[in-house]
């Protein structure tokens, strides 16, 4: 087999397990993301990951069962695909936008097709701005070059999170670069946030909401500031580290989880649990309050002592629960190293017996076939693993689950 078509076999499987997972089963460290997957699948055929394109693979993994005939048949369906679009027509980039607005195209086609990500703020832009409030096509194009070339986006979107952003340095930084929207889209986020505001007395979680959250374990995260909104909503921003590089992370708690993850990291955590609990009345007092902890304490935090299981919160577009895209997340629970080793080591348990109990249920399989050619039915049994009788009961149950 190639290697598309294992790297679609991943893909397929991948989706299966992210459909059926539940709680009890969180993401693992390593290994691609669905949606890295699919970028890169339609990479090979030269292909942007617009929402036309990853229809063809939705609806690849929407069959129960997955076989070669089904895979060449995707793949089929892509280079066609891909051959209509590559020779397409060149079309500039200010005429794509012009004819989208005429369209009224999806957001989720046009700005890959473009070589912008799609997130709140390039949505904004586009289905807003662009197509809502016809701003010219020219100044959308240029302030998406702006915000790519500055390397912005995550920028923007934490900032969209702070009450007071004004007063923040990360709005002057951003201003410095030019860009005229962020103000109205700020604005208009919160207008949004506005009309689905929870109720003080029931605070809104998955099981509220109606969906299974993703849960994801971080660690090594420096903590750059601590904000406190409204509601008495809390949250940390700063850098969380990926390999060898840092990006942007926001993450929302309340007071006692902040309160036990600041006790849990060193010296520097007590010593801002303390400040805090010195002016947390003058703090809950104001519509909305940011502690710089370089500023107050001469460094960052760094949270490399604990673990953190986070979910990113969920919303409801076209019947489907989808996960924000930008870069906050709520916090589930606070996990320490010998937590996580003992998590991780049951984890890596569990999935072994589930390798061998798969290993088990084939040699049944297995045995079938020995029978279907003539051999004896002890012979069968032996050259499938499954002399013993305990055993060989065992693999015919898990066969028949399998089946």
């Amino acid at each position: 087999m190639d290697k598309l078509k294992l790297k679609l076999q991943e893909y397929y499987q991948r989706c299966q397990q992210q459909e059926t997972r539940t709680k009890s089963r969180k993401d693992q460290a390593g290994g691609a993301s669905v949606l890295e997957m699919e970028s890169d699948i339609l990479l090979q055929f030269g292909l942007p990951a617009s929402k036309r394109f990853v229809q063809i693979l939705h609806d690849f993994v929407s069959h129960s069962q997955v076989n070669d005939h089904l895979i060449d048949y995707v793949s089929k369906k892509l280079r066609t695909a891909a051959s209509k679009y590559l020779l397409a027509p060149v079309v500039s980039d200010i005429d794509q936008l012009e004819q989208a607005r005429s369209q009224k195209r999806s957001p989720y086609d046009l700005l890959p097709e473009l070589g912008y990500p799609v997130n709140d703020y390039t949505v904004f832009l586009t289905g807003e701005l662009l197509y809502r409030r016809n701003i010219p096509a020219a100044d959308i194009l240029e302030e998406l070059k702006k915000a790519q070339y500055a390397e912005a986006w995550e920028d923007i979107l934490l900032l969209s999170r702070i009450i007071s952003y004004t007063t923040h340095e990360l709005y002057n930084r951003l201003k410095k670069q030019e860009l005229r929207f962020i103000d109205e889209f700020i604005q208009h986020a919160r207008k949004k946030d506005e009309a689905r505001v929870v109720p003080a007395d029931r605070k809104a979680t998955p099981a509220t909401e109606g969906y299974t959250p993703n849960y994801r374990v971080i660690s090594k995260i420096q903590v750059e500031d601590i904000l406190f909104e409204e509601n008495n909503a809390l949250s940390i921003v700063g850098k969380m580290k990926a390999g060898s590089r840092y990006s942007r992370v926001s993450i929302g708690m309340d007071f006692t989880q902040l309160n036990q993850l600041l006790l849990s990291s060193g010296e520097l955590g007590t010593q801002i649990s303390n400040y805090i609990k010195k002016k947390k009345a003058a703090l809950m007092k104001e519509q909305a309050a940011v502690i710089d902890i370089r500023v107050e304490f001469g460094q960052v935090l760094q949270l490399d002592n604990c673990y953190l299981e986070v979910y990113k919160p969920q919303h409801k577009s076209r019947g489907k629960w989808i996960e924000s895209k930008d870069s906050f997340y709520l916090l589930e629970k606070i996990l320490s190293k010998k937590e996580f080793e003992k998590r991780s080591k049951e984890q890596d348990v569990r999935q072994k017996i589930e390798e061998c109990l798969e290993l088990i249920g084939g040699a049944y399989g297995y045995y079938q076939r020995m029978r279907k050619l003539g051999i004896t039915d002890d012979e069968a049994k032996l050259r499938a693993g499954l002399q013993d009788e305990l055993l060989f009961k065992l693999s015919t149950f898990l066969h028949k689950l399998r089946d």
